[in-house]
């Protein structure tokens, strides 16, 4: 059995963006045993497109990290492979050697950086893998889920992100709430550590008769809660790509960060683009008239694209 282990570090959303590489790793390889290596818990979100999945900050893998450092043993079982592809910086090529020990292991090297060029990073993730034959692969990140338990006219929204210069301003949020609330029997305001203060914010907002909360929840909890929204709306975040991955309607709103980068793809997701590259300079007017309506909501479908 080919033995096949993917080195992968980052936030939520690095991890999502991973999964159409560990799924054509695994459709290129159908007896292969596909090993990701990425920081829990975010990493367990991987667990229908691989074999096995560890924690790549365990104590036990240190030894990776530390020149002259060895691996346990039990590690060094672990991460034996065939095939490596890394995503971790590695200047010094120290990881390689630490790893490809056998001369039958291949080792590749992916992108560490994604915004050195100006390609969506799934394409950029992928592109190692055309030395191994694959030369096509579906762009559109795909969780899978347990069928929502019920169908919800729900509104999910996630007004955080990893960076102040991220968030569009509380006064707009108002606005678009404002608007969009009539519509929707339920808002549910997502919200994660670095969330605090912008929740608290938004919280008076929403009706309590309406409001569902989603604070600091277990992963899974989240993508349970994501998938039965009608609509999600937010930053460019990893909540955001994992509702797109869900397949839940998705609008990603960007201002500073490039979204020709990193903007979720399929053709459920809409991409609202700030003119100035400020959020503020986003208005509300523009972000309705990019949402869908009605019955719109249910008519967008997953499409494989080939790189």
């Amino acid at each position: 059995m080919l033995q096949i282990v993917v080195l992968r570090g980052g936030a939520l959303g690095d991890i999502v963006l991973t999964l159409p590489i560990l799924q054509a790793l695994r459709d290129f390889y159908p007896d292969g045993f596909v090993t990701l290596v990425a920081p829990f818990p975010q990493a367990i979100l991987a667990r229908y497109h691989t074999d096995r999945v560890l924690d790549l900050n365990s104590a036990r893998l240190l030894g990776l990290f530390k020149p002259g450092a060895s691996l346990p043993d039990e590690a060094r079982e672990c991460l034996r492979a065939d095939l490596i592809l890394s995503y971790l910086s590695d200047p010094d090529r120290m990881i390689e050697k630490k790893l490809a020990s056998s001369d039958t292991t291949k080792f590749l090297q992916g992108p560490f950086k994604l915004n050195l060029e100006r390609r969506p990073a799934v394409e950029q993730l992928a592109q190692p893998l055309a030395i191994l034959g694959i030369t096509s692969i579906d762009p559109v990140p795909r969780l899978t889920v347990s069928p929502p338990i019920r169908s919800m006219n729900r509104l999910a929204i996630h007004p955080g992100s990893g960076s102040r210069n991220k968030n569009w301003p509380l006064g707009h949020w108002s606005e678009l709430l404002r608007e969009l609330m009539p519509s929707f029997d339920e808002i549910l305001l997502i919200s994660g550590e670095a969330d605090t203060e912008v929740s608290a914010a938004i919280r008076p907002l929403i009706p309590a008769t309406k409001l569902r909360l989603c604070a600091n929840r277990a992963l899974w909890d989240l993508v349970s809660e994501l998938s039965q929204a009608a609509l999600f709306i937010g930053h460019d975040s990893g909540v955001t790509h994992a509702a797109a991955a869900i397949g839940v309607p998705t609008v990603a709103l960007f201002g500073p960060t490039d979204p020709t980068i990193w903007a979720p793809n399929g053709d459920h997701v809409i991409v609202v683009t700030s003119p100035n590259r400020t959020m503020a300079g986003l208005s509300v007017e523009t972000v309705l008239a990019k949402l869908p309506h009605g019955s719109e909501r249910q008519t967008y479908n997953l499409k494989p694209k080939p790189l």
